[in-house]
């Protein structure tokens, strides 16, 4: 019978190599909530993460060097499970694929998870994994259908944090943006997938008092300012860099945008919901799944502009389509990805 981690608190290790974005947001707040239900957590993480210290505010926070040498790794992983069992923790669970080849080694006194936000890459380093988490249907499926046992597979998906009621938006003229233009943001890694490049066209097509937010870095970012000054909008896309907290920038804004080609989530829809935004996106597989077109949100197809820039359009010209949007996307993220349920998710599967 499944334990109840809220009712028998436990210990629970966590291995995670990543670097600074939703997966590393998220990470956190799982970590926080289950802290609040007194889960004791050890993380294993990589040397110098930005978000280190707020991690350690409820974790105990081990920082290593991730050897690429096969020799050093079976050393590496050696001391992890060491110190994993001196911790006392009975469950592991790995962060993404590159977590997995560092997973201890399963056995009565272990279980171990790799908890999966994007599509799996093949199983070639999932040997100490058990069972699988999904944020998503579609990223199990792929994985049940790639060949890994649909009983040891599990969908969770994520949570947001609502926003303080105290919370103060960013000054628009700080950012050379009108007070009386319509904003749109957009959110992520500068990476061909998310598509910042739709964004730009899309401004590109609509009236002057159109701007838009793009929240981010990444190795694009060149190339979408030039893509900006091609099409003559440089004055109203700004880019504003990779922000900790874009809370403040999503308050100031008016519709969140997100254009993407391949979502397996897509954690900005969730954060616009959050935010009191009406959320406009193209039909990649996360959004497709979180959104009911009209209700919930606005969708297009994936790659068409012109579906982006009616949708942004139909929001401007509809009478109270925006609150419609808003409430709807508001009220479906209260039933089905609050704390308490995606928690008590966790609480089921790791407590068994």
């Amino acid at each position: 019978m499944a334990t109840d981690l809220s009712a028998q608190p436990g210990k629970l290790a966590h291995i995670h190599l990543g670097v600074d974005g939703g997966a590393e947001k998220f990470f956190v707040r799982l970590s926080r909530a289950l802290a609040k239900r007194g889960v004791e957590q050890v993380a294993f993480i990589r040397k110098d993460r930005p978000w280190r210290n707020e991690l350690a505010e409820h974790c105990d926070v081990r920082e290593m060097t991730f050897s690429r040498s096969h020799i050093k790794r079976h050393v590496i992983r050696w001391n992890i499970a060491r110190q994993i069992r001196q911790f006392g923790a009975g469950v592991t669970m790995g962060w993404m694929s590159p977590a997995s080849k560092w997973l201890p080694k399963p056995g009565p006194d272990m279980r171990t998870f790799l908890r999966l936000g994007d599509w799996p890459d093949g199983f070639h380093t999932y040997g100490n994994v058990q069972d699988l988490i999904g944020n998503t249907p579609e990223i199990i499926r792929q994985a049940v259908e790639m060949g890994w046992p649909a009983d040891r597979a599990h969908v969770i998906s994520n949570f947001v944090d609502p926003l303080p009621a105290d919370l103060q938006p960013v000054n628009r003229a700080d950012y050379n943006t009108p007070e009386d233009a319509t904003v749109l943001i957009h959110l992520g890694r500068f990476v061909r997938r998310k598509r910042f490049d739709l964004a730009i066209e899309t401004v590109a097509r609509l009236p002057q008092n159109v701007h838009a937010w793009l929240i981010g870095d990444g190795d694009l970012m060149e190339d979408m300012k030039a893509l900006a000054a091609e099409r003559g909008v440089t004055d109203r896309v700004h880019f504003l860099g990779w922000q900790r907290n874009p809370s403040p920038f999503l308050k100031a804004a008016d519709i969140l945008l997100c254009p993407t080609d391949e979502e397996p989530l897509g954690n900005i829809v969730l954060e616009g919901w959050n935010a009191g935004l009406p959320v406009i996106a193209t039909a990649s597989p996360g959004p497709s799944w979180l959104i009911e077109h009209g209700k919930t949100g606005l969708l297009s197809p994936c790659g068409d502009v012109e579906g982006l820039v009616g949708s942004v359009t139909n929001l401007q010209e509809t009478p109270g389509l925006r609150a419609e949007l808003v409430d709807g996307g508001r009220a479906y993220l209260s039933k089905n990805y609050s704390e308490q349920g995606v928690l008590n998710s966790y609480d089921l599967l790791l407590g068994s």
